[in-house]
């Protein structure tokens, strides 16, 4: 039996969920950390016990690590970005993630290991690959989202939205991202693992890409 949120009662009352790690990822002005909301709100409809977090601030370090990365006038090259980046996932797991899946509950992450995929290593004029797959089996193991949803959409739509936050505190790095391969480097992802990742169309209203997520996380209940 189902209510008006599509949750199944009768499974959440006979089991926990199965597949309780979802990470949601997209370029920079793609919608994910509205959809990451949405998202949390509507499992908790449901009964769910859900932990929200996000990369690189979940974790012990990782609001101090952000505010390096962040750090206005300072660059940083992609590989000093993916060792930071890394050492923020390495406690994340370890403290929020891990902790919360052994407890029976939901994670819901806005972004995790394929952002540092595309935003560090595919934009990178260095092969950084490597790195990137030493790095993954040290820090993130065997902890890997069992859906990840990647937000579509069109490059000039996402830069008309970051434009439009106006006076909101943002990353600073923004500027200066070519967000066209980090974009083909999502996507690219997830083809490659296509039983992980879904692709869902970010150019939609809220509700409608909201609804389109449900969609594939409605089965796992």
């Amino acid at each position: 039996m189902s209510d008006a949120f599509g949750c199944h009662h009768l499974a959440i009352i006979s089991r926990g969920p199965d597949l309780p790690f979802i990470s949601i990822e997209g370029i920079d002005g793609s919608g994910k950390t509205a959809q990451v909301g949405m998202l949390v709100d509507r499992l908790r409809e449901c009964g769910k016990s859900v932990v929200q977090t996000k990369e690189p601030d979940g974790g012990h370090i990782g609001r101090e690590i952000r505010a390096i990365l962040t750090a206005p006038q300072r660059t940083l090259s992609p590989v000093e970005q993916l060792l930071l980046v890394s050492a923020a996932r390495y406690d994340h797991v370890r403290s929020v993630v891990r902790p919360a899946l052994d407890a029976g509950k939901w994670v819901i992450s806005d972004r995790y290991l394929d952002s540092t995929f595309a935003f560090q290593v595919a934009v990178s004029a260095t092969e950084l690959g490597p790195l990137y797959d030493a790095a993954r089996k040290v820090v993130v193991d065997t902890t890997m989202p069992d859906r990840t949803i990647v937000l579509d959409i069109p490059l000039r739509v996402a830069q008309g939205r970051r434009t439009q936050r106006g006076q909101v505190e943002v990353d600073p790095s923004e500027a200066t991202r070519d967000f066209r391969l980090i974009r083909d480097a999502l996507l690219n992802v997830a083809a490659r693992d296509a039983d992980r990742c879904r692709i869902i169309d970010g150019d939609q209203p809220i509700s409608t890409v909201g609804s389109e997520i449900w969609k594939v996380i409605q089965t796992m209940l």
